[in-house]
C-alpha cells in the first residue's frame, strides 16, 4: 500500500513541476506580447520598427517553443473508471482473467492419476470391457491438461465433476464374476449327478436280479443325491441374488451422468455468459476506439485549420503593421487595436494549444487504457473458449464412463437372467427325477401297505381258525400278525415320509414352476407325468389280474364244490350217528381250516 501512495506522490509531484513549466512558457510569450503592446503606443522610430521586428521574429520563436515544447502527458487525464463509464462497460477488472494469473490444475492430474490407477486394477479380466473408455478418457485428460498449461484458468470445480463417475467405474469393475462364483457349485452339481447316473445303473442291476432291498436302498440314496442337487440349486439362486444385488446400484448410472451433465453445462453457460459480455465490452471498445480515432483526426484536422488560420492571421498582421508603419499617423489607433488583437490571438492560441496537448494526451492515455483492458478482455475470451473446450472434453469421457457402465450392467442382468432361465430348466429337470422317484417310492410303499392288510387279514382269518380248533399253530400265525402289525406301521412311516419330501419338493419348485411360466417355456409337470405313469402300472396290474383271475376262478369253483361236498357227507354223517356227526364235524372243520391256509397262501403267492 506504501508503496502505491509513493508512486501516486511522485506522478503528483512531475504533473506538478510539469504545469510549472508550461506556465513558465506562457507567461513568457505573454509577457513579450505586452511589450508589444507597449511598443504599440510608444514613440515611434525607426528603432522602435527594429525592436518591433526584433520582437516579431522573437514572438515566433516562443510560439514555436510553446507549440512544441507544451506537454501535459503527466497528468492523469484517462483512466479505467473514466473508460467503462464513457463506453459503458459491463466487465471489472476483478472479472477479468490476467496474464499473471496461474492455471490451477492439480485436480485434473489426479483424474488422471485415477484413471492410470484403473487400468492398472487386480483384476485383468474385468478391465477388458473398460480397456478402450480408461485409454480414451486418459486422453482426454492428457488433453485438458495441456489446454489448461496454456490458460488462466482453475479447474478444481471442473475436475471434482467426474470423480462419481470413476468411483462408479472402480465398483462396477469389482462387481463379482457370476461365471467364477458358480463354478464351484456347477462342479458340484456334475459330482452328484455323477453320483444318481451311478445310484440308477445299479438300482436298475438290482431289480434286474430281483435284489428289492438293495434296490429299495438305492432310491432312498438317489433322493438323498436328488435333495442335493435341490440344495446346490437353491445356492445358485442365493450366489445369482448375491450378484444382482451387487450390480443393481449400477442401474441409476445415467442419473449421475444427468447430474455431471447439469454440472458441466452450468460451467459452460457461466463460461459462455463471461464470453458475451466481454465480447460485448470489446465491441463497445471496438466502437469508441473508432469514435476516438475519428474524433481524433477532427480535432487534429481542426486543430490544423486553426492553425492555418492562425498563420495566416499573424501574416495578414505583420503586413498589416507594416502598412501601418506606412501611415502609422493615421492608423495609430488601428495600430493599438491590432496589437490588442494580435495579444488576444496569443493568449486565445496559447489556451487552443493547452486544450489540444491535453487532448492528445488524453487520447493517448486513451489508447494505453483501451489496449491494457482489450488485452485482459481478449485473454479472458481465449479462457472462456479454452473452459468451454476442455469442459466438453470432460463431458464426452464422462458419456462413454457412463455408457460402458451402463452397457457392462446390461450386460450382466442378462447373463444373469439367462442363467437364471437356465438354472431353472436344470432344477425342472433336477426335481422332475426326484418327484419321480419318490413318486415311484410312494406307489410301491402303498402297494405294500396294501399286501400288508391283505396279509394281516388273511392272518387274522387263520389265527381265528386256530383258535377256534385250539390249533397250536396259533401262536406262529399270533407272531406272523404281530410282526406284520410292526411292518406296517414301519411302512406307514417310510411312506409318511416320503410324501412329505414330495410336498417339500413340490413347494420348494413353485417358484420356479412360476418363472418358467412367465418366461413362456412349455413343460410338462412331473406330477402329471407321474399320475400317468401310476395309471399306467395299475392298467398293467389289471391285465396281470385279469390275466390269473381266470386260475383263481376256478380253483375257487373246485374249492367251493369239495366244500359243498363235504358239508353233504357231514350232513349225512350226523343224520346216521352222533358221535359220527361230532368226528365229521371235527373232520370238517379241519378241512376248512386246512383250506383257509390254502387260500392264504395262494394269496400270498
Amino acid at each position: 500500500m506504501s508503496q502505491t501512495d509513493t508512486a501516486t506522490e511522485l506522478a503528483l509531484e512531475a504533473a506538478r513541476k510539469q504545469k510549472i513549466h508550461n506556465l513558465k512558457l506562457k507567461t513568457a510569450c505573454l509577457e513579450n506580447e505586452e511589450y508589444i503592446q507597449e511598443l504599440h503606443v510608444s514613440d515611434w522610430s525607426e528603432n522602435q520598427k527594429q525592436k518591433l521586428g526584433a520582437a516579431h521574429e522573437k514572438a515566433g520563436e516562443l510560439l514555436l517553443a510553446v507549440e512544441v515544447g507544451t506537454k501535459w502527458n503527466l497528468t492523469q487525464a484517462y483512466d479505467l473508471a473514466k473508460l467503462m463509464r464513457v463506453c459503458g462497460l459491463e466487465m471489472s477488472q476483478r472479472e477479468l482473467y490476467k496474464p499473471e494469473d496461474k492455471p490451477q490444475f492439480m485436480d485434473v492430474i489426479g483424474l488422471k492419476k485415477t484413471l492410470q490407477e484403473l487400468k492398472q486394477n487386480r483384476n485383468k479380466t474385468r478391465i477388458l470391457s473398460f480397456t478402450g473408455m480408461i485409454d480414451n478418457a486418459i486422453s482426454k485428460v492428457e488433453k485438458v491438461e495441456e489446454e489448461l498449461r496454456r490458460s488462466q484458468l482453475d479447474a478444481t470445480q471442473l475436475a471434482q465433476i467426474p470423480v462419481s463417475t470413476l468411483k462408479q467405474t472402480e465398483d462396477i469393475m469389482n462387481v463379482t464374476n457370476i461365471q467364477t462364483a458358480l463354478s464351484s457349485t456347477e462342479e458340484q452339481i456334475k459330482t452328484v449327478l455323477a453320483q444318481v447316473e451311478k445310484t440308477n445303473e445299479i438300482q436298475n442291476v438290482a431289480m434286474a436280479d430281483g435284489e428289492m432291498q438293495v434296490a429299495e436302498e438305492q432310491m432312498y440314496t438317489k433322493v438323498q443325491l436328488q435333495e442335493r442337487l435341490v440344495e446346490l440349486i437353491h445356492d445358485e439362486y442365493r450366489i445369482i441374488s448375491k450378484v444382482e444385488d451387487e450390480n443393481a446400484p449400477f442401474k441409476k448410472i445415467y442419473e449421475t451422468q444427468k447430474k455431471a451433465n447439469q454440472e458441466t453445462s452450468q460451467i459452460k453457460d457461466a463460461k459462455r455468459r463471461l464470453k458475451q459480455r466481454c465480447e460485448a465490452d470489446l465491441k463497445r471498445i471496438h466502437d469508441a476506439i473508432q469514435k476516438a480515432d475519428l474524433e481524433d483526426a477532427e480535432a487534429m484536422k481542426r486543430f490544423s485549420s486553426q492553425k492555418e488560420k492562425s498563420e495566416r492571421f499573424l501574416r495578414d498582421n505583420l503586413e498589416k503593421q507594416d502598412e501601418c508603419w506606412r501611415k502609422i499617423q493615421d492608423l495609430e489607433r488601428q495600430l493599438q487595436k491590432l496589437g490588442t488583437e494580435r495579444f488576444e490571438e496569443f493568449k486565445r492560441r496559447i489556451e487552443e494549444n493547452d486544450r489540444e496537448e491535453k487532448r492528445k494526451v488524453e487520447y493517448q492515455q486513451f489508447l494505453e487504457v483501451v489496449s491494457q483492458h482489450k488485452k485482459l478482455l481478449e485473454l479472458t475470451v481465449y479462457n472462456c473458449d479454452l473452459a468451454i473446450r476442455v469442459t466438453g472434453l470432460l463431458e464426452e469421457m464422462i458419456a462413454e464412463a457412463c455408457s460402458a457402465i451402463k452397457a457392462r450392467y446390461d450386460r450382466t442382468n442378462q447373463e444373469l437372467s439367462d442363467l437364471r432361465i437356465e438354472v431353472h430348466k436344470q432344477y425342472l429337470e433336477f426335481f422332475r427325477m426326484l418327484f419321480l422317484t419318490l413318486g415311484n417310492l410312494i406307489y410301491k410303499k402303498e402297494k405294500k401297505l396294501e399286501e400288508l392288510d391283505r396279509n394281516i387279514r388273511t392272518t387274522h382269518i387263520q389265527l381265528e381258525f386256530c383258535i377256534e380248533t385250539f390249533d397250536p399253530n396259533a401262536k406262529k400265525h399270533s407272531d406272523a400278525k404281530k410282526q406284520l402289525y410292526m411292518l406296517r406301521a414301519q411302512t406307514e412311516e417310510e411312506l409318511g415320509m416320503l410324501k412329505e419330501k414330495q410336498n417339500k419338493a413340490q413347494e420348494d419348485f413353485q417358484a420356479t414352476e412360476e418363472a418358467l411360466v412367465a418366461a413362456g417355456i412349455e413343460f410338462k409337470h412331473p406330477a402329471d407325468e407321474q399320475n400317468e405313469e401310476v395309471l399306467n402300472r395299475r392298467s398293467k396290474m389289471v391285465e396281470y389280474r385279469a390275466h390269473l383271475s381266470k386260475q383263481e376262478e376256478v380253483k375257487i369253483a373246485a374249492e367251493r364244490e369239495e366244500i359243498k361236498r363235504a358239508k353233504q357227507l357231514r350232513a349225512a354223517r350226523i343224520d346216521s350217528s352222533p358221535t359220527k356227526a361230532a368226528i365229521t364235524a371235527g373232520t370238517g372243520a379241519s378241512a376248512l381250516s386246512a383250506t383257509a391256509k390254502s387260500q392264504g397262501a395262494e394269496s400270498r403267492e
